[in-house]
């Protein structure tokens, strides 16, 4: 029995790293995003084998469950260890509001709730717009487009929006949208971005080529960048990885957990919310320049869709 569960860990273990480093075609890749859910089984796995007393198989689970620690203990590790924690001064919202979502109260109080500076929302409609505008009361500067097929994505700014576009890299993948932001006498670049999801070949590689498109664009940008949005990948992935060494940016969540953004379990419903919960992978990111320093990472307010808000804290 307990060289059976030996053999069902060391099996989670190699397909949590090839995955992740050698994921490339489309069904490889995706079993990359769950790493926090093989670290669970393969500690499941451990205690099973423990408790037989077999000395061997117990040994080479814990390796096992020591490898799979490795990708995941990094974003636990305090950003300033034995330092005291930043105030943040410059808010940052993402949400994806899921097009089908017509919970508009929800998202308007969570949004008011968290009172961000500067607000990126996606999969949004006229309507989603015609209801969101009541915050330009407090955030009066707004761009972007909408479109009813998951392709809308607005941004609302407490500061001025310069040199605002929104860019189609390509026909055949999602509008983003950039623009600059002076806070504080410091010059941010934002860019808010929504790749496909890779469920079928084609989204899969029009999120990949999106991405790269991405890379490229933000190579020729001088000013600290700030990149925020629903990036249907997690940091496990060979082209995540394959981005940030093209841009040199960081993730904020380092130092503040995995804390996993999708799916939600109202979305879900027919599952138990446990489950939801235990399945949930992180795929709304914000990316920054080194230099910028992150306060403060965590997940709003379930607002109906199947994503749950990203709020950052910058101190700038």
């Amino acid at each position: 029995m307990a060289w059976l569960l030996l053999l069902g860990v060391v099996a989670i273990t190699a397909i949590a790293l090839l995955s992740s480093r050698f994921g490339w075609p489309i069904y490889l890749e995706l079993l990359s995003h769950f790493q926090r859910q093989y670290w669970l089984l393969s500690l499941a796995g451990l205690v099973a084998i423990a408790l037989t007393r077999c000395r061997w198989p117990t040994l080479i689970a814990l390796a096992c469950v020591a490898v799979l620690t490795a990708p995941l203990l990094p974003w636990y590790l305090p950003p300033q260890f034995l330092q005291a924690q930043p105030e943040g001064n410059f808010r940052i919202l993402v949400s994806n509001l899921n097009a089908k979502n017509r919970n508009f109260e929800a998202a308007l109080a969570m949004t008011q709730a968290e009172s961000p500076d500067l607000a990126l929302f996606m999969e949004v409609d006229d309507r989603w717009v015609e209801q969101l505008n009541t915050l330009l009361a407090t955030m009066p500067h707004f761009s972007g487009r909408s479109d009813p097929f998951k392709r809308g994505i607005v941004i609302y700014s407490r500061y001025p929006l310069d040199a605002v576009e929104v860019l189609d890299f390509a026909p055949d993948i999602t509008p983003s949208i950039t623009a600059t932001v002076e806070v504080n006498g410091q010059q941010l670049a934002v860019v808010g971005t929504h790749p496909l999801p890779p469920v079928r070949p084609n989204l899969f590689h029009s999120r990949n080529r999106q991405l790269d498109q991405l890379g490229e664009y933000l190579q020729n940008i001088q000013e600290s960048q700030v990149v925020i949005g629903d990036f249907n990948i997690t940091m496990w992935s060979p082209y995540y990885r394959r981005l940030l060494r093209r841009t040199g940016l960081k993730n904020v969540r380092a130092g503040f957990g995995v804390l996993p953004s999708w799916p939600t379990g109202e979305t879900y419903s027919l599952m138990p919310a446990w489950l939801t919960e235990l399945l949930a992978i992180p795929i709304d990111h914000g990316l920054l320049s080194p230099e910028l320093t992150v306060a403060n990472v965590h997940l709003g307010a379930d607002v109906g869709s199947d994503h749950l808000p990203v709020v950052i804290d910058l101190s700038l």
